[in-house]
């Protein structure tokens, strides 16, 4: 028996779109080559500056109750932005603690 691979909604945006929000979609961002001069940096850094990364935190789940009308404008902002809802809401908190010293 052959599985068949259903592709999960987020891939496909215009049905996302169409079905949800009966909004169009902001046309996709072309994703630019590489240049030649990007592949010989690329080339220059060493393996171990490829693979650095800065240390994570340790997390905190967080849960939040919104209102229908604020969970639907956050999903269509997402939506028209190509980001996941977490990083939105992570950005706002980050600009509201600017003030607030560790």
């Amino acid at each position: 028996m052959v599985k068949i691979r259903k592709k999960p909604l987020h891939d496909n945006k215009e049905l996302v779109k169409g079905a949800v929000f009966d909004e169009p979609l902001l046309s996709p961002t072309p994703h630019k080559k590489p240049t030649s001069k990007n592949l010989t940096e690329d080339k220059n850094k060493t393996v171990s500056e490829k693979f650095k990364v800065a240390p994570k935190e340790p997390t905190v789940g967080l849960t939040a109750d919104l209102a229908e009308n604020q969970q639907r404008k956050l999903s269509i902002f997402t939506a028209k932005n190509g980001r996941k809802k977490a990083e939105i809401v992570k950005m706002l908190l980050d600009e509201a603690l600017v003030d607030i010293e560790d």
